[in-house]
């Protein structure tokens, strides 16, 4: 007989998403119906990421998995794999995630999946910050317009990769649709006890017993910009790690003594919002509509309204608008204004600038 609420649930991501907030309030409730792995994170980096592009996991691990899943069934439960990894990883385009998802096919064939999107302009923003945490010690716009984008020599950071329908779709056809759930992080953060009934029904759970205040107080916001973007020439210099291999020294301490000063930054709100409106200027340019197509699929996936949370969606008058220039144009009035070139230009500027499809 099928014992409801026992398949497994791997959770890919996307990055900042809450991921951890996630894993530490919910995946790890027993008493709620889901349990983790021991020293998951290590074990999932090792057997699904840190493979040879060839290599799968052994039949050991993958008994190991199949086992643990058995075990938390026997409970009742069901056994969370979850890493934001899973997913890819931005600054490198995402490039293994397509391996990665078939290596979880072969491990847990039919577990559930499940996926956090968030509004690209917003989830790159954040993940910017997030990679000079990381060690990174480029600029934006270094960082995102690629070095000799008729070569491919090693994976770099793409803007396609926060698309999310492509990985989403591969996953729903490995797996079947319904085996699928996406779920928008502006959800979680709106009214985050919904979305844990959410994921709860996804795994046949009773979501009676999932607490109002399950996520508890809202996390604390991030470090200052100001202080991230002094640390960026910082981690360039004393900082040697994979996203800055060219620092001349290695001292592995380096961020958890940079974290030490962040009091020192306490005051510094006056500078933090230009650098923010500076870097968030910098994201609208190279992103401009590029994800409206895909975000519409995207909230066919989803099932919520996500123009209501801020993704680029294609305008409902944009047909009409067409329809309107056309019928202008067969009267006799000049279709290319001057407000219209100056409009185009600049869409082309912004073009040029993010590489359009010559993106690595």
């Amino acid at each position: 007989m099928k014992e409801p609420g026992t398949r497994p649930l791997v959770h890919i991501g996307f990055h900042k998403t809450a991921s951890t907030l996630l894993q530490n309030a919910l995946f790890s409730r027993r008493e709620l119906g889901f349990e983790r792995l021991e020293n998951d994170r290590y074990h999932i980096q090792l057997d699904f990421v840190k493979q040879g592009a060839f290599d799968d996991l052994s039949p050991h691990r993958i008994e190991s998995y199949r086992r643990r899943s058995r075990e938390a069934q026997a409970r009742g439960n069901t056994l969370v794999v979850s890493h934001e990894r899973l997913s890819g990883y931005p600054a490198s385009g995402g490039y293994d995630a397509k391996l990665i998802a078939d290596r979880i096919k072969n491990c847990l064939p039919n577990a559930r999946i499940l996926v956090f999107v968030r509004e690209q302009r917003s989830m790159i923003f954040s993940y910017y910050l997030q990679y000079i945490s990381d060690g990174g010690s480029l600029s934006f716009r270094r960082l995102t317009t690629p070095l000799q984008w008729t070569l491919s020599r090693k994976p770099d950071f793409d803007f396609r990769s926060f698309a999310y329908v492509q990985c989403i779709e591969y996953y729903r056809q490995l797996f079947g649709p319904e085996n699928v759930l996406v779920l928008p992080y502006e959800a979680l953060r709106n009214d985050a006890s919904r979305v844990a009934r959410e994921i709860s029904q996804f795994c046949e759970h009773d979501a009676s017993l999932i607490p109002h205040d399950i996520f508890g107080a809202p996390a604390n916001e991030g470090m200052p910009i100001l202080m991230q973007a002094l640390r960026r020439p910082l981690n360039a210099l004393f900082n040697r790690n994979q996203l800055s291999p060219q620092a001349p020294v290695v001292f592995p301490p380096f961020d958890r003594y940079y974290r030490k000063l962040r009091p020192i930054f306490a005051f510094t709100a006056m500078f933090d919002k230009p650098l923010r409106r500076r870097l968030m200027r910098q994201i609208e340019q190279s992103v401009g509509e590029r994800y409206a197509e895909s975000n519409q699929q995207l909230q066919r996936m989803t099932g919520y309204d996500l123009r209501r949370f801020g993704y680029s969606l294609p305008s409902p008058a944009a047909p009409m608008l067409e329809l309107g220039i056309r019928g202008a144009t067969a009267a006799g009035v000049p279709r290319k204004t001057k407000r219209s070139r100056a409009a185009l230009h600049a869409h082309g500027q912004a073009h040029n600038h993010t590489g359009g499809s010559r993106t690595a």
